[in-house]
């Protein structure tokens, strides 16, 4: 394990027991998985570089005595970025419910920046336990769109609905009306090759979510 308080320079603090501290903390989790965290927030820098620089992070863990993968040091849990411009990301206070589709595409943004660079994620749409965080971690790798998995197949719905309205049931069932929607947000996004078979075609596809999602316009 290594110890660390900030991701490549960006701090991350910690919400849940005092908000809005900015007291520096002490995170740990295995070296692997800290440089995966380097590479994600260096795509997110890139991906919403309108909003001003990333100011800091907010997680609820990364290693956790327990079992399964925060228990290996190998997971995080996001609950919120702040940008220098003043915009935010807020996974704690449930964004992807959010009435405002501007903070669910936003959040759909986040999230796709999360899936780029590890393989199972969680979100608010995923299930209850989610819903005030983002969880990533390196089960499943590597990274593909697997149809089977409910997570992946939620985040694809939510995303068809708020970024096409395709007013799909966010079910994680991979069905006729999910395939066809998608398809069409593939060929919209303009993604060559087959994202559950290529991590290139999948991340190809994320960053396209998360370009229209950081810039709140429909795909």
């Amino acid at each position: 394990m290594i110890t660390f308080s900030n991701i490549d320079g960006t701090p991350v603090y910690y919400w849940r027991s005092n908000r809005p501290n900015t007291t520096p903390r002490n995170w740990q989790c295995t070296q692997e998985f800290y440089d995966r965290l380097v590479l994600w927030i260096r795509d997110l820098r890139s991906l919403s570089s309108a909003y001003g620089s990333v100011s800091y992070v907010v997680s609820a863990g990364f290693y956790v005595n327990k079992p399964g993968e925060h228990g290996a040091g190998t997971a995080a849990d996001i609950d919120h970025i702040q940008w220098s411009s003043g915009t935010v990301c807020t996974p704690l206070d449930r964004h992807h419910a959010s009435t405002n589709v501007a903070l669910r595409r936003r959040y759909l943004a986040l999230d796709a920046v999360t899936r780029r660079r590890f393989r199972y994620v969680l979100d608010g749409w995923y299930n209850a336990d989610h819903a005030d965080h983002i969880h990533a971690d390196f089960g499943g790798l590597p990274i593909r769109l697997v149809t089977g998995s409910q997570s992946d197949t939620k985040f694809i719905q939510a995303a068809c609905n708020n970024f096409r309205n395709s007013g799909l049931a966010v079910d994680g069932a991979w069905g006729p009306l999910t395939q066809s929607a998608y398809n069409s947000m593939k060929s919209a996004l303009g993604v060559s090759g087959d994202p559950t078979s290529a991590a290139t075609a999948y991340q190809q596809m994320l960053t396209g979510i998360a370009q229209h999602g950081f810039a709140n316009t429909p795909i």
